[in-house]
């Protein structure tokens, strides 16, 4: 993403935010606690980020996100699956977006998010590609592999090949 690497995934919006945000002292003392008790108190102040998302062979798709997911393997941190057919050999990365639809209209939104796939979803969003651009109205606060990164334009790509593994 803008040149920097991340092998696993790339998550943005409020969990990166909360991760970013959270005071050293306080994940000091707590310790993974110190995230949840963050986000407890973030989540009433969730802003969701007027963003355009630009993939090839499709017209830009401009999404209010409160979260994005951009996964090269299934799992992220903790074991939660945010990207279900990725696959680090097929040369893409997949792509889900959770719109601002959870706010007004959680439970759709959860059920959409047990099949993100499904064409006809309009809460959750989840694309395959090897490269591809978004741009925020805002600095959108993202994660690489849990590596903060602030920005307002985005360019992900696929590097082949890259690293050598056994998978």
């Amino acid at each position: 993403m803008n040149g920097r690497h991340f092998i696993n995934v790339a998550s943005g919006g409020f969990g990166a935010e909360v991760t970013a945000t959270t005071p050293q002292d306080i994940k000091r003392r707590l310790g993974g606690a110190a995230y949840t008790l963050n986000g407890l108190i973030k989540v009433w102040e969730v802003q969701p980020y007027k963003c355009t998302l630009f993939l090839p062979d499709e017209a830009p798709l401009e999404v209010s996100m409160v979260l994005i997911a951009v996964g090269n393997s299934r799992l992220a941190g903790g074991g939660f699956e945010v990207a279900p057919a990725a696959d680090p050999r097929d040369e893409r990365l997949d792509v889900m977006v959770l719109t601002d639809a959870v706010l007004s209209e959680p439970g759709p939104t959860l059920a959409e998010l047990r099949d993100p796939m499904k064409p006809d979803n309009r809460r959750v969003f989840y694309r395959q590609a090897a490269s591809f651009r978004i741009g925020s109205d805002a600095h959108l606060h993202i994660s690489l592999d849990g590596e903060p990164v602030l920005a307002d334009s985005l360019e992900f790509s696929v590097r082949p090949a890259a690293l050598k593994s056994v998978y």
